[in-house]
């Protein structure tokens, strides 16, 4: 099956074979990036569709299929609370991939501004018993900050510095 062959796509991912390869809008405001792989950053937008949730959840796949740890910052800060269609769908997809996501997701930063966020995110990963690591920050240095430590304690120092430098983070 060939992911991201869709017309709603804008622009298709480079295979995932080449992690590192840059940055690409989903379309509905998703941007997912993976320059400083093994950090994943995903921002989505207010003009979430259930046709663009899903390109996302196709390329979430992918990056477990690389089969090496990762962490991903989650900027949902843009959307809209009301977002039930896509909460169930979030909730069976990381049932379905329970174990891949146990084995290779070193953890999750989500990046919200509200309390009701919070708790969805909470609810979420309660509802699919996701057990991985994770913050809810308020900005995007934050969660990097809290990824590169997540790096930093297993070993994997150079990625760590990389995102400290890309976010001009100090070096802890």
């Amino acid at each position: 099956m060939l992911l991201f062959d869709s017309p709603f796509v804008p622009n298709r991912p480079p295979p995932l074979s080449n992690p590192g390869a840059g940055r690409f809008p989903l379309g509905g405001g998703i941007v997912v990036e993976d320059t400083l792989w093994p950090l994943l950053t995903v921002r989505f937008g207010a003009g979430l569709s259930g046709e663009t949730f899903d390109a996302y959840l196709d390329w979430r796949t992918e990056c477990l299929q690389r089969c090496e740890p990762h962490v991903s910052i989650i900027d949902a800060r843009a959307v809209p609370i009301r977002v039930a269609p896509y909460r169930q769908r979030y909730i069976d997809w990381l049932r379905e991939h329970e174990c891949a996501l146990r084995e290779w997701m070193i953890g999750s930063a989500y990046v919200l501004n509200s309390p009701e966020g919070h708790m969805l995110a909470s609810l979420i990963r309660h509802g699919a018993a996701l057990h991985t690591p994770f913050v809810v920050t308020r900005t995007l240095p934050e969660a990097a900050t809290w990824a590169a430590g997540q790096f930093q304690e297993r070993g994997l120092g150079e990625a760590a510095r990389r995102v400290r430098a890309h976010y001009a983070l100090p070096t802890s």
